[in-house]
């Protein structure tokens, strides 16, 4: 099981204000990266497994694997090639600029898996670049989720499931 105690902390990390859950630990310890994989699979079927980057590669191919299904990326503006569906999201700290190749997204159960959900601002552009490129449902898995921030009334209409919640802070 992972728990809150297998993220090491930072505050003002990367701005001021910013408590950071940092998932080092976790991927130095064989047992507690496989826990956390293992953690990530859906309830429901799917058909392709979406990463976000930067730190939902590393889980989302693992989980993929696992499922015996392909693999799509969702990566910051410049970084891919090709036919992509573009999208601007305001994020806890900044703004940032998403893109997705619609390719074999069609007609396709997606499940979208990330690091973190905080305000939903990264994971709802997602879903909508998704929605755009035909998915047929779009569901996701986090390895933790910030629930103070909202990001689960963000992603609406969306199955969530978040190995670890953290409560707000008082």
């Amino acid at each position: 099981m992972i728990t809150l105690d297998d993220f090491a902390t930072y505050p003002d990390f990367p701005v001021p204000g910013i408590l950071f859950y940092d998932i080092s630990p976790i991927l130095a310890d064989p047992s507690k990266f496989a826990t956390a994989c293992a953690a990530l699979m859906p309830a429901e079927p799917v058909d392709i497994v979406v990463g976000v980057d930067a730190r939902g590669f590393i889980f989302a191919p693992v989980v993929a694997q696992r499922l015996d299904v392909g693999m799509s990326m969702v990566r910051k503006k410049g970084k891919m090639p090709g036919e992509l569906l573009e999208s601007s999201t305001e994020i806890e700290y900044g703004a940032s600029d998403l893109v997705l190749s619609p390719a074999g997204i069609e007609r396709k159960r997606v499940l979208v898996i990330d690091d973190v959900l905080a305000t939903g601002g990264t994971a709802s552009a997602v879903a909508e670049m998704l929605g755009r490129a035909g998915a047929a449902d779009v569901q996701f898995g986090f390895l933790l989720e910030l629930e103070g921030l909202g990001g689960r009334e963000a992603l609406a209409g969306h199955g969530v499931h978040s190995v670890v919640r953290v409560p707000p802070i008082d």
